[in-house]
C-alpha cells in the first residue's frame, strides 16, 4: 500500500493517464469518434483540442515533478481528478443523450472510478508525506 500512496507513483500515474487522454483528444475528429464513440460538432472539436492541450500540460508537469513531487501541486492534481470524475457523472445524469454510444458509456464507466481512485491516492500520498516529514524532523 505504501507504494500506491507514494506521491512519486501518483505523479507518474497522473502523467501517463492524462497523456493518454491528451493524445486521444489531439487525434483527428473522425478518429476521435471511432475511438471514443463521442458525437462531436465542430465547436466541440475545438473544445476537445483545448482540453487535450490542458491535459498534456498537466501530464508534463506531473512527469517533470515525479521525482520530487510538491504537495501543493499534488493537491491541485487531486482536485482535478476528483472534479473530473464528478463532472462526468453529473453530466451523464443531467444532459440527455450524452455518452449515447456503447463506447462512450464504457469510456465514462472506466473514467469515473479511475479518476476518483487517482484523486484518493494523491490525497493519501499528501497525508503520508506529511506524516513522514513530521516523524523525520526530530
Amino acid at each position: 500500500m505504501s507504494r500506491l500512496v507514494d506521491l512519486r507513483f501518483g505523479f507518474a500515474l497522473v502523467a501517463v493517464v492524462e497523456a493518454v487522454y491528451a493524445l486521444i483528444g489531439l487525434l483527428p475528429p473522425s478518429v476521435i469518434a471511432e475511438v471514443t464513440g463521442w458525437n462531436i460538432n465542430p465547436d466541440g472539436q475545438w473544445v476537445v483540442k483545448l482540453l487535450a492541450v490542458a491535459l498534456a500540460s498537466q501530464a508534463l508537469v506531473a512527469w517533470v515533478l515525479r521525482h520530487r513531487p510538491h504537495r501543493g501541486v499534488a493537491a491541485g492534481l487531486a482536485f482535478y481528478q476528483l472534479g473530473s470524475a464528478t463532472v462526468d457523472w453529473l453530466v451523464w445524469l443531467t444532459i440527455p443523450g450524452v455518452f449515447a454510444t456503447t463506447q462512450a458509456k464504457a469510456g465514462v464507466l472506466v473514467a469515473i472510478p479511475t479518476h476518483y481512485l487517482i484523486g484518493l491516492l494523491l490525497i493519501l500520498g499528501i497525508r503520508a508525506s506529511r506524516r513522514y516529514d513530521t516523524t523525520h524532523q526530530m
